[in-house]
């Protein structure tokens, strides 16, 4: 099988949209949470961290599957190798523009809390998340979030795709034909 440039570089923007998308609505999400849990109970900075490290990591993985289940489901067809190279080649522009923006939650998810949270530990605080971490662990931890989400994406399209195989040829086998009248 061989690869087609063209649905490379089409589907990575899509996949730049998507990753970037999920950015965006799992922070909303989870600035929704943190503002009614601080409105109720006092939470410390590093106990808040570890909450939208975990809401990030699971609301944009949960995100990007599901796009991905859709997408398979749609086209009924997955490549694995197409879908891997695309979603590499999207990170691409995924990292500048996270680079551009200093890791911020809208555009690279949990990246910043985490590399922050490694670094500092439990001293961590607003103002040393960013300035003081070193800019290897935001890479690091970009490179990691975005295995994730390619292989969220990449396992999420490949069984859409296995189910809508298996709808299909439930419609073909659940039918009589004799029944059918032309």
């Amino acid at each position: 099988m061989t690869m087609k440039l063209r649905n490379i570089g089409l589907n990575s923007l899509f996949y730049f949209f998507y990753m970037f998308g999920a950015c965006i609505v799992v922070m909303l999400a989870e600035s929704l949470l943190v503002y009614i849990l601080d409105r109720f109970v006092i939470i410390p900075f590093p106990v808040l961290t570890i909450l939208r490290i975990a809401v990030y990591t699971v609301g944009v993985v949960a995100v990007m599957a599901a796009l991905g289940w859709g997408e398979g489901y749609r086209a009924a067809d997955c490549s694995l190798s197409e879908t891997i190279a695309a979603g590499v080649l999207a990170l691409v522009p995924h990292l500048l523009f996270a680079m551009l923006f200093k890791f911020q939650a809208f555009v690279s998810g949990a990246v910043r809390f985490a590399a922050g949270l490694s670094y500092n530990g439990m001293g961590i605080n607003e103002d040393n998340l960013v300035n003081t971490t070193p800019y290897g662990l935001f890479l690091l931890f970009f490179a990691l979030y975005g295995a994730a989400y390619i292989a969220a994406l990449t396992i999420a399209k490949y069984l859409g795709a296995a189910r809508r195989v298996i709808d299909r040829a439930a419609l073909r086998h659940g039918e009589d034909e004799s029944s059918i009248e032309s």
